[in-house]
């Protein structure tokens, strides 16, 4: 066949059926290879590997369970059974175990082989799991020996046909031959701050394939194992462009909309910054409120308030949100933040933004999910990300922010560059002190691509909600000329 620049040759891809799991691998992984999965006892190995072989004997493909020194079938079984994955009609018929302990002890890599050889050739095998693979190295081969076991169990699988996993309780990508003979090397760990564990994944290689960088969180629960690929990594991959728009997006105030000039931009993030109980969350209920009467799906989540108590906010300012949520156009994720994966909140939020098609976020509490960020140094970087997905869906996004202080000014050793970096607009909502009395304030202190007042304002809370007052220069000047005159009145 001549050679032609256009024809591309592209690998047969095994999905894995575990969720996330393939976004990580490039798409899955290439079929007829050899497939290290390694980690510490507990990991999640076997579990992953089975839930690979259910997967795929479901659909009728033959799967080959070998153990050499694991855990029992009956244990095996036993364990899977808790999974919903799990169907013990398919064990005997799609799904086949066999013991290879003792061809290892009797005939070393040779008996091991001859046996494996044996098996694939009978039953034709689709996928094969090899758990408890420690147990080659364990046999003391030479270096030699066991490189020459490992180019054999690799080309044998590639001539029959069989994808095949090799599950080791070793971490680390290390020159052993089994890390660098294989065509695939996957590390299952842990990763533990203060009293807190996560599960993580990291793919070290995958011949053929395109797969993502770093470590990514993975959940174990009732439907086994569940991948959340890195945000930063899908986000990086991706490389989606902003959907800018010059389209005003109003805040449903009209007092607020007089000063930005209409309101911000359509698919921008804004920042609410502020003192504890100055209104932020009501002014993020207004927003919502507003895209809610204008047809809008709109998404709430929240990390301290739960849901019955932040309708009752709404309701304590005549804002009636039950409604929309008996309606499906507005739904509340609500988390406190605690043994909570910041991965997995993000795949929900995008999820649910991507199915409801959700025009308005309100994010009530970022420092619940600075909280919820195990990693020194990574909060930065996946704030980042999460809001270039949020611009690249053009969802117009306001996140509350605490100044754990009470004052009119912003401490010395405020950090104010990730606002500056992740937010197009940011508004400022303090307490200010007039002859004696505390009032609420707002300012813009930034805002992107249209005009606005820069003076602070008073804002007012009633039961009607907010609304904006004069500016805080006339309030005082007013207090002062009323205080003035009733000195001057008093009697001498």
């Amino acid at each position: 066949m001549p050679n032609n620049p256009q024809t591309k040759l592209r690998l047969s891809l095994l999905n894995s059926g575990v969720a996330g799991l393939d976004e990580v691998l490039g798409g899955g992984f290439p079929r007829h290879s050899l497939y290290l999965i390694q980690g510490l006892a507990g990991s999640g190995k076997t579990t992953m590997a089975c839930q690979i072989g259910f997967a795929h004997a479901v659909k009728g493909e033959k799967v080959l369970i070998l153990t050499l020194i694991a855990e029992t079938h009956g244990k095996m079984l036993n364990h899977l059974s808790n999974f919903s994955f799990f169907d013990e009609e398919l064990i005997g018929k799609n799904i086949l175990m066999f013991g290879g302990y003792n061809e290892l002890v009797k005939g070393g890599l040779d008996g091991l082989l001859q046996l494996i050889t044996g098996m694939l050739a009978k039953h034709n095998a689709d996928i094969l799991i090899i758990d408890g693979f420690r147990s080659v190295r364990d046999s003391s081969p030479s270096t030699i020996g066991l490189s020459e076991f490992m180019l054999s169990l690799n080309s044998l699988v590639a001539s029959m046909e069989c994808t095949t996993f090799l599950l080791s309780p070793t971490e680390g990508n290390v020159a052993d031959s089994e890390n660098t003979l294989v065509d695939g090397l996957i590390e299952l760990s842990q990763h533990e701050k203060g009293m807190q564990l996560i599960r993580e994944i990291k793919v070290f290689k995958i011949r053929g394939g395109k797969h993502l960088l770093g470590r990514h969180v993975f959940e174990v629960g009732e439907d086994g194992i569940v991948v959340y690929p890195r945000l930063e990594a899908i986000s990086t991959a991706n490389r989606t462009e902003d959907s800018a728009s010059n389209a005003l997006v109003g805040f449903g105030i009209p007092g607020w909309n007089n000063i930005t000039k209409g309101g911000v931009n359509k698919g921008s993030t804004t920042e609410l910054l502020g003192n504890p109980g100055v209104g932020k969350t009501l002014m993020g209920l207004h927003f919502i409120y507003e895209g809610l009467q204008r047809g809008e799906p709109c998404l709430i989540v929240g990390f301290y308030e739960s849901p019955m108590r932040l309708l009752a906010k709404a309701r304590s300012i005549n804002i009636d949100l039950e409604r929309f949520i008996d309606n499906g156009q507005l739904q509340i994720i609500w988390n406190p933040p605690l043994e909570l994966s910041v991965d997995a909140l993000a795949h929900q939020i995008l999820e649910n933004i991507g199915a409801r098609k959700v025009s308005r976020l309100f994010v009530d509490g970022m420092d619940g999910l600075l909280d919820i960020i195990m990693h020194v140094g990574r909060a930065r970087s996946f704030l980042t990300a999460f809001v270039n997905e949020l611009r690249s869906r053009n969802v117009t996004s306001f996140f509350t922010r605490e100044l754990a202080y009470l004052g009119n000014k912003l401490p010395e050793n405020f950090d104010s560059s990730p606002s500056s970096i992740l937010y197009e607009n940011i508004m400022l909502l303090q307490y200010v002190e007039i002859s004696g009395i505390n009032y609420r304030q707002i300012a813009v202190l930034k805002l992107r691509q249209n005009g606005y007042d820069s003076a602070n304002h008073i804002m007012l809370i009633s039961d009607n909600g907010i609304s904006i007052g004069r500016s805080v220069s006339t309030e005082k000047l007013t207090q002062e000329i009323i205080k003035n005159n009733a000195l001057n009145n008093e009697p001498q």
